[in-house]
């Protein structure tokens, strides 16, 4: 298997996981409407950052060990 197909599938991964969780977060904010001051803004934007760093880690990690078992 070569390193750009690893690499590609590592990105889908990740793309797929900031995808559904940008469609999440969207429906979530639009059913439950908040009032953010600074310091709130900085600790929910530094929280999802942290969420969507893990995710879009292990996402990735998860569609390569995908495509190495199904293609050995």
């Amino acid at each position: 298997m070569s390193s750009n197909t690893i690499t590609l599938i590592f990105c889908l991964g990740g793309i797929t996981f900031l995808a559904n969780w940008i469609f999440i977060l969207n429906i979530y904010f639009r059913n439950n409407p908040i009032e953010l001051n600074k310091s709130r803004s900085i600790k929910l934007l530094l929280i999802n950052l942290l969420i969507s760093t893990i995710g879009v880690l292990s996402m990735g990690v998860v569609f390569v060990s995908a495509l190495m078992f199904s293609h050995g």
